[in-house]
């Protein structure tokens, strides 16, 4: 590689193509970004209707639940809240959207990987809503479960809406990624 070439990520085999790991990166946590936002509000608006109980007695689910159950998984449940508390909204917000910038990198690599530089929008929302119900299955079902001794998480919502929230987040992460890749590979 010489000095002035930019470190690239050689996707789709058939295609030959390749994407600059800068590119692939920014994308990733652009896309992150917008499916952490679209899942979080799809998760605070579900509570916020469904107001049933959780795991912890005294706390039913609502707009905050979700958000505050984030930093419970680490901090124990002191950090679980049914109503505004502004350190486990703060931190609950910080870590949801770190995590969701990550994994987008992650998926939007992996897609480029099967799909290659330029994906269609409808594949790669396809293969993002795939990759959302993975880190569904891994991340909330054997990790963090696994985990807690109390599952403040997987119910401060409903527990069948985690799963649309990660095929959503997932679905988010393909259609912004496909669009700037297209984008940008003109």
């Amino acid at each position: 590689m010489h000095a002035h070439t930019a470190p690239s990520l050689a996707l789709n085999r058939d295609e030959g193509s390749r994407l600059a790991i800068a590119t692939l990166v920014r994308t990733g946590a652009i896309a992150g970004l917008a499916g952490g936002m679209v899942m979080a509000m799809w998760q605070m608006v579900v509570g916020a209707i469904a107001q049933q109980q959780t795991a912890v007695a005294g706390i039913d689910t609502s707009f905050w639940t979700a958000i505050t159950a984030i930093p419970s998984v680490v901090f124990g449940l002191d950090w679980f809240h049914g109503s505004f508390e502004a350190g486990a909204v703060l931190v609950g917000l910080m870590g949801h959207m770190m995590n969701s910038v990550m994994l987008g990198a992650v998926g939007v690599g992996l897609a480029t990987l099967v799909l290659g530089a330029r994906p269609s929008i409808a594949k790669a929302m396809a293969l993002g809503m795939m990759f959302g119900l993975l880190l569904e299955v891994v991340v909330v079902n054997v990790i963090v479960n696994q985990i807690q001794t109390v599952d403040t998480l997987y119910t401060s919502t409903p527990e069948w809406s985690w799963w649309v929230a990660h095929a959503m987040f997932g679905a988010v992460v393909g259609l912004v990624a496909a669009t700037l890749l297209r984008r940008s590979n003109r």
